[in-house]
């Protein structure tokens, strides 16, 4: 995902949107291991992914005159405690930059959000087109996943989120219903926001795939990606800290986890990003641990230390 962002976000007309019928990944092996007991960690932190380098496609903003829309405010403990029984938009009380889509299922947040973790930051799968319906497909059982399992939680910049839409415009991509409603949760977003960057990140509720523990580490590596995108200081600590901080063997050593994770290991900012959110912000050893980047206990907690120095958090 990309450094760079309008400071302001602008939608396509939504009169023009068709309807049709788009974080973190674990990949299908590791998720066999859901049935084992997570271990006893607790970190403070959590960190995040940055988009292509692409700006977004200039468009209109809903009209002043509108109503101002009322989204609740709840504190980051309250919203992993929340389990909605419907797709849900929600705003982080600590940030209030970073807004919270909570799902009812894996299905359901699949069905919203993976055609836009295609577009911003899948490996090999293109940056300047959505792709349809089958490509989908094609590309999730590539990655030997589901369209439940392809992200367990995701995040995204505001700009990723407008150029998704201002891009399904300028093809003439009719959108799903799951992604119509995502694209009213923009606006709203953008009504609450206004001027400047946001996020927006999601996790859904616990069930077959997702146990509540590891559900409540996404949603705290999730909110972490939303710090990322929004607290100035926070990005240019991350990218020094993996440019100076890391060695180039454990550069290497985390660029091949994330590989084996479906990230874009092309992008360094992303590679940056997700280091930091894995090695800081991800409390589950299922999902995160030395053993799986392929680094010692002592070299994983050196570079934890450096990152989380100096790390800006509301």
């Amino acid at each position: 995902m990309a450094g760079t962002e309008d400071d302001t976000v602008r939608l396509p007309r939504t009169g023009q949107a068709r309807p049709y019928r788009a974080g973190l990944m674990r990949s299908a092996a590791m998720l066999g291991g859901l049935g084992a007991a997570a271990a006893a960690a607790t970190w403070a932190w959590i960190g995040a992914a940055p988009a292509p380098s692409v700006p977004p496609a200039p468009a209109t903003p809903p009209p002043a005159s509108a109503a101002a829309p009322t989204v609740p405010l709840l504190a980051e403990a309250e919203l992993i405690a929340l389990l909605p029984d419907r797709p849900s938009l929600l705003r982080l009380r600590e940030n209030p930059r970073v807004f919270v889509l909570l799902f009812p299922s894996l299905a359901a947040q699949g069905a919203t959000l993976n055609r836009a973790a295609a577009l911003v930051e899948k490996a090999g799968l293109p940056r300047d087109r959505l792709l349809d319906g089958v490509e989908l497909a094609a590309a999730i059982a590539r990655s030997g996943d589901t369209p439940e399992t392809w992200y367990l939680g995701h995040d995204y910049r505001s700009a990723d989120l407008a150029r998704f839409f201002a891009l399904a415009e300028r093809d003439r991509v009719a959108l799903t219903e799951a992604e119509l409603w995502l694209r009213e949760q923009l606006v709203t977003a953008l009504a609450l926001a206004g001027s400047g960057p946001f996020a927006f990140v999601s996790v859904a509720n616990p069930g077959r795939q997702l146990d509540a523990a590891m559900r409540n580490a996404v949603l705290r590596h999730e909110i972490g990606h939303g710090h990322y995108f929004t607290l100035p200081g926070f990005a240019e600590h991350v990218r020094a800290v993996w440019q100076n901080g890391f060695t180039a063997a454990e550069r290497a050593a985390y660029r091949a986890f994330l590989g084996r994770e479906g990230y874009d290991t092309g992008n360094e900012e992303l590679m940056a990003n997700e280091a930091m959110a894995y090695t800081l912000f991800t409390p589950d050893p299922r999902l995160f641990s030395p053993g799986l980047v392929g680094l010692s206990a002592a070299a994983v907690e050196r570079l934890r230390e450096l990152l989380r120095n100096g790390l800006p958090l509301p």
